[in-house]
């Protein structure tokens, strides 16, 4: 047990450093167009990273059993086990403890980790949109509205970012012409009556239209405001995978029945996973303990694709939420069951042997 809990935990954290270093990747990504504030960067990938452990968590603990177990075949350890009367039975016993902490661990993650990270992601996401776009801009660098309708530059700010030096602004939006203003000064400013916001240009001009058009146009002015639209947006909707379980219990929503049965099925899905990863780990001593990572990835990627499609599937009313997600996991079953038959056959399925190490040996001494 603690072989193959020292395997999971390391076999864990690479994975998690792994995915972590993907999400850091695309969040700077965002950091750098514009679209997120620096100092919300890791608040974002730590409420990531809750999420990302539901699925991880299962696939480190395949992993390590698989890995623990190929160890004891690899140094023959297995060998001398099973000739001292060590069933099938009595390997998979200590490996279902590991897989039920496997089982607890997702449980607590489904239920209650994991619906608080989806619902403050929500939050923070529509904090970044209700704020005011000049709060992101990045001095010497072009920023793009989320519409595309408007790109801004401005070569200097004050520390609070109300007041720029030397800007730049392209507008366009639907079929009206483009407008571009440029200006020495513009400084941000809100209606505290109507919260409308504005930027107001000093010393500058625009020019509306294609150059070479009849109809463009250069105006200079000496003091002029651009208002920034914004969108009535109404009450953000909570997200299905934010919903407390109690209000996923009994509804008629397909959505909220994947939802369900998806988080009834990711602690399952460890529990079996741990239990296929001990008849899988039987490799020959020169095949090493790696031997069967392919056949494990390559079990293990339809097992969770198929899960995946199969939650589409109820939320999309395709398949009965009756159904569920039971088939796959009944295929699973099987599965393990073959490979334990294909083993040590019927008789010996559940097998422990009542031989000891100490009584073979009185009994080769005799």
């Amino acid at each position: 047990m603690k072989e193959m809990l020292l395997t999971w935990m390391a076999v864990l954290i690479v994975l998690l450093v792994i995915m972590i270093g993907n999400v850091l990747g695309r969040s700077l990504s965002s950091v750098t167009d514009g679209a997120i504030q620096a100092d919300m960067l890791l608040i974002l990938v730590g409420v990531k990273s809750i999420s990302l452990l539901v699925t991880l968590i299962p696939l480190g603990l395949y992993l390590g059993i698989l890995l623990a177990h190929g160890r004891f075949y690899r140094d023959n350890e297995m060998s001398v086990m099973q000739a001292c009367g060590v069933g099938w039975g009595d390997l998979l016993r200590p490996t279902a403890v590991i897989g039920i902490m496997g089982v607890l661990m997702i449980t607590a993650l489904t239920i209650f980790a994991s619906p608080w990270a989806a619902r403050y992601e929500q939050t923070l996401k529509q904090e970044i949109r209700d704020q005011s776009a000049l709060s992101l801009v990045t001095p010497g660098k072009f920023i793009e509205s989320s519409d595309g309708n408007t790109v801004f530059f401005a070569r200097q700010s004050n520390p609070a970012r109300t007041q720029f030096n030397d800007v730049f602004m392209y507008r366009q939006k639907g079929d009206n012409p483009p407008a571009l203003d440029t200006a020495r000064i513009a400084s941000y400013q809100v209606d505290p009556d109507t919260g409308d916001e504005y930027l107001i240009f000093t010393d500058g001009q625009t020019s509306v239209g294609e150059a070479g058009n009849g109809e463009f146009t250069v105006t200079d002015f000496k003091r002029q405001g651009v208002l920034r639209p914004r969108e009535a947006i109404g009450e953000p909707r909570l997200i299905t995978k934010g919903k407390p379980l109690s209000d996923l219990w009994g509804t008629g929503n397909p959505k909220d029945q994947a939802e369900l049965q998806w988080r009834i099925s990711i602690p399952l899905a460890a529990l079996l996973l741990a239990l296929l990863a001990v008849p899988l780990s039987y490799t020959s001593p020169r095949e090493g303990r790696f031997g069967k990572i392919a056949i494990a990835i390559l079990i293990y990627i339809p097992y969770a694709n198929l899960l995946v499609l199969m939650r589409k599937w109820i939320a999309a009313g395709t398949v009965p939420a009756w159904v569920g997600l039971w088939p796959i996991h009944f295929a699973v079953v099987l599965l393990i069951i073959f490979l334990l038959v294909r083993r040590v056959g019927w008789k010996w399925l559940l097998g422990g042997g009542s031989r000891s190490c100490k009584s073979s040996t009185t009994v080769e001494s005799a």
